[in-house]
């Protein structure tokens, strides 16, 4: 290999600005930890059972990595609110609807991703979390996870959307733009 070929396994972005990613860093942390209280809310609202503020289970993986691009990188197409919000909930849906097929866990993994992949291409809201989204969906189905449109719509949709939103203030306090508009 030649040099140039092995500077390519290199880190590709620049030295980072310390200050900023220190504020990505905690808008991320604060993102989540809001997300996770209006879920908690939310869940009691709608009359889920209350497993403790801390034990929720309504937080959901992936939203950890929605978090690193609406706050890290709050420019980029897959950090906008259409992509987080819509991509993750057509993700979640379509590893809902994988599952009624009935079919082996490693085809139905495949098939979620795939579909989710396709459909968030079409829809313009490609969002990389949505395919962790779709994954952890299936994922945890066989271990009795209740993956019903409730899930759906306060785990993914919710979740999402409260994740945006704190997100848009975040950014405004700090003078940023988000969502960004080219």
């Amino acid at each position: 290999m030649t040099r140039l070929t092995l500077r390519a396994f290199g880190p590709a972005q620049p030295a980072p600005n310390r200050p900023q990613a220190l504020r990505a860093a905690f808008g991320a942390m604060a993102g989540l930890l809001v997300t996770h209280l209006g879920l908690w809310g939310l869940g009691r609202l709608f009359g889920l059972p209350d497993q403790g503020l801390l034990a929720h289970p309504l937080l959901m993986a992936p939203l950890g990595a929605s978090a690193v691009l609406v706050y890290a990188v709050p420019s980029s197409p897959l950090a906008q609110p259409w992509s987080v919000v819509v991509g993750n909930t057509l993700a979640g849906a379509l590893a809902l609807l994988a599952l009624q097929l009935g079919w082996p866990p490693v085809v139905t993994l495949g098939l979620a991703v795939f579909a989710s992949l396709i459909v968030m291409a079409w829809a313009r809201c490609l969002h990389p979390p949505g395919g962790a989204v779709a994954l952890a969906t299936v994922l945890a189905a066989p271990a009795g996870f209740d993956a019903s449109v409730n899930w759906l719509g306060l785990t993914v949709f919710a979740g999402s959307a409260l994740l945006v939103a704190f997100g848009v203030g975040y950014h405004r306090a700090f003078g940023r733009p988000y969502p960004y508009l080219p």
